[in-house]
């Protein structure tokens, strides 16, 4: 696993912008399955006015650095704060994307993390229909429990969320019961389900 930079980040202002932004939006992404499927049309309208104007700042900011947000950069806090804006930034999948290949050029580096990888990836793949890898993107069913979008070669799981410095399922899973409420089976169906509208999301 990746060590974090110890070094004060060269971009303090960065670093605040966007800590800032991600903890204004940590109200919504931690709230609990059931609230979020009773949310009103105007939370859900100020909830994606949030994701959009997240999605801009951080934009702003790569263009601004060339590359991605770092822990060189911005520090190990706001380098996270990073990953869940784009992690976040659904309704624009191809500026998702490319904040993949930046994140990935990060981790290469040593200045992201394999883990932090892992959780853009797989989003990006639930957006653009196909199954994830690592596990980490779920969904609330109607009767508010959580359930996982589908997952490549399920057997193999944890042998690659090791590798990627993630737990095992099994732990997340937990973490999510204790956050969110119950957890469906690992066992998605084998059909692709779309991906649910952003109150429906688990963070």
């Amino acid at each position: 696993m990746n060590e974090p930079h110890q070094s004060a980040p060269g971009h303090p202002a960065l670093a605040k912008d966007l800590l800032d932004r991600a903890q204004r939006a940590k109200a919504h992404w931690r709230t609990p399955g059931v609230e979020r499927l009773s949310m009103t049309s105007d939370a859900l309208a100020a909830l994606a006015q949030t994701q959009h104007d997240n999605a801009a700042g951080l934009k702003r900011i790569v263009e601004r650095l060339g590359q991605w947000p770092g822990r060189s950069t911005v520090g190990a806090d706001a380098c996270q704060a990073a990953v869940d804006i784009a992690v976040h930034s659904d309704h624009n999948p191809a500026f998702q994307r490319t904040l993949l290949g930046l994140l990935q050029k990060a981790v290469q580096a040593g200045d992201a993390t394999s883990a932090q990888l892992a959780h853009l990836h797989d989003r990006c793949l639930v957006n653009a229909g196909q199954a994830q890898l690592y596990g980490t993107q779920h969904w609330y069913r109607p009767d508010g429990h959580l359930e996982p979008h589908p997952i490549t070669d399920p057997a193999q799981l944890d042998t690659r969320r090791a590798g990627a410095g993630l737990p095992p399922y099994t732990e997340q899973a937990r973490h999510l019961r204790e956050r969110h409420g119950p957890i469906a089976s690992l066992s998605p169906p084998p059909a692709f389900e779309p991906a649910p509208a952003p109150g429906q999301r688990a963070a």
